[in-house]
This record gives C-alpha cells, sequence and structure tokens, in this order.
C-alpha cells in the first residue's frame, strides 16, 4: 500500500487557508457544488462554463475547453475538478474580461423541491463583467463566484482531491459513493480499532474521510475522530458544516461502528506516513 504525506487536512488547508493562488491573488475554494439536482445542481457553473468552453483566448488563441483539456473542464463543471483547473480558468477569465462583457449568466441558489421536482432557483443574470469585475479586483471578483457557486467541489470531487494530492492518483476517477467501496477501497475495516487516518467513510449519498483518530474508548467499540469532507451541510451523512472542511468530534465523539445511522468505513488506497502528520490542533473549519 503507498504512503501518503499529506492528510486530508493539509489539502482543506490548501484550498482554504488561505488558497489557490492564481493571477489576480488568491482565492479560497470553499464553497459546496455538486451536479446532482437534488445536492443543488450545478447552473451557476452551466451557465458560465457552457459559455466559456468554446471562447478563445484573445484574438486568435486556444478555447478554454483546449487550454484546460475536455476531461478536465468537464469534471469541474461537475464539482469534481483539480485545484489547477479552476486556476487555469480564472486566469483564463482575467485575461479576457472584455469578453466578459458580452457573457450573460444566470446567478442560482441550490435548487428547491417543489412538488417532488427539484426546480432551478435563479437569483440574477447580467453578463460576468459587469456582476463581478466592474469596480473590484480580480480576486474579489473570482472570490464573489465561488460563493455564487460557478466553482466548487462536491463530496467526491474533494476525496479524490486528497489521493490526487498525495500522489496516489493522477486524476479523478468516477463513481457513486457506495461504488467507491467496491472499486477503489483495499478492505472493509470491520474494528473501531482499526480506524486510520484517511479511512473513507461512506454512506449512500456521501463519501467523507476520517481526517485524524484522537482516541479509541476502552472497550475498543467506539474512536473520536476529526472528519475532512465537502459537503451541502444538509440531509445525508453525519453533522456537518457547508463547504470544505473538517469536523470536530464527528458523532457525539464516537464512531459507533455498525449503527444504521452512522457510515462503514473502508480503507484508502494509501496509508499516511508517521503520526507526526497529525493536525496541529482540533478545530472546525
Amino acid at each position: 500500500m503507498a504512503k501518503a504525506s499529506y492528510l486530508p487536512y493539509h489539502f482543506v488547508d490548501h484550498l482554504r487557508k488561505p488558497g489557490l493562488k492564481f493571477s489576480g491573488g488568491v482565492v479560497a475554494l470553499n464553497q459546496y457544488m455538486c451536479k446532482t439536482k437534488s445536492n443543488g445542481g450545478n447552473d451557476s457553473a452551466s451557465s458560465l462554463l457552457g459559455k466559456l468552453r468554446k471562447m478563445t483566448d484573445g484574438e486568435d488563441g486556444q478555447t478554454l475547453q483546449a487550454l484546460v483539456g475536455q476531461n478536465e473542464f468537464e469534471v469541474a463543471l461537475k464539482g469534481q475538478g483539480r485545484p489547477e483547473t479552476f486556476v487555469k480558468i480564472w486566469d483564463f477569465m482575467c485575461r479576457n474580461k472584455e469578453k466578459l462583457k458580452k457573457t450573460k449568466v444566470e446567478v442560482c441558489g441550490r435548487r428547491v423541491k417543489k412538488d417532488g421536482v427539484y426546480e432551478k432557483n435563479v437569483l440574477r443574470t447580467g453578463n460576468v463583467h459587469d456582476l463581478y469585475f466592474d469596480g473590484h479586483s480580480d480576486q474579489e471578483a473570482i472570490q464573489a463566484m465561488v460563493l455564487d457557486r460557478f466553482f466548487g467541489l462536491d463530496c467526491i470531487g474533494f476525496t479524490a482531491g486528497v489521493l490526487i494530492y498525495n500522489g496516489e492518483w493522477s486524476e479523478y476517477k468516477g463513481g457513486v459513493p457506495l461504488q467507491w467501496a467496491k472499486w477503489f477501497c483495499t478492505e472493509k475495516v470491520n474494528s473501531a480499532k482499526d480506524v486510520k487516518p484517511l479511512d473513507f467513510m461512506i454512506w449512500s449519498g456521501h463519501i467523507a474521510m476520517v481526517d485524524w483518530v484522537w482516541k479509541v474508548s476502552e472497550h475498543g467499540k467506539s474512536v473520536d475522530v476529526d472528519v475532512a469532507q465537502c459537503s451541502s451541510g444538509e440531509e445525508t451523512g453525519p453533522p456537518r458544516s457547508a463547504g470544505v472542511g473538517r469536523i470536530l468530534h464527528h458523532a457525539a465523539q464516537g464512531l459507533l461502528l455498525g449503527e444504521a445511522e452512522l457510515a462503514p468505513i473502508a480503507r484508502a488506497p494509501c496509508d499516511p506516513t508517521s503520526p507526526d502528520s497529525r493536525p496541529p490542533h482540533r478545530y472546525s473549519a
């Protein structure tokens, strides 16, 4: 099994504290964004990236899709992009701000369920330049667009990002959370005392990672852990805050294996290198 140099909290800090460096400064990628309609949808992202896909860089340069690669473009649209892909998109936008004056988008909130259907939630419309760049720095513009869900990660995108950050994967690999346990995990973890950092916590519609194990109970049936994930802060999964972050004291200080409301644990394809990687302190981000 490969050894990982970084824990999930290292990747969280890479995304958020202070964030990703691009030509206009530093932006915190701290937004949850998922293509699945019941998880909020990606309507803002689709509105923007659909227009930028074939836009050329300058007068006769490459299209944005060609610059970042078609596959990377598609997974970024779904909430599973790599940090460097977002940076390339942001740099492209900043180089082509004049073209953004003619790029009309819909700013959308999370989809709202009405009569059993998750409907698009359009908050406002306008061109990208006037909505975000006019009167603002490039950094302020892009950060505002992250807030408005043009860019973000879903739970699988975050988890894959941790593996890519560690060099275990070279690119995003698809699959819903339950498929991860079957396709990518090396073994089931059947005992609380065997839980390790980087283990996957898998629900039917959500995936998270054990960030650190602080304590195993005397009877060996529960553990006190921190959890790292990207989530909406709603519905399924553990108690959590929205966005990319770490959670303090999962499940009332314990992960009780076998309880239906909590997640089964599965082993990631890599192990942490040493206890020296442990978080410097406990915090909720």
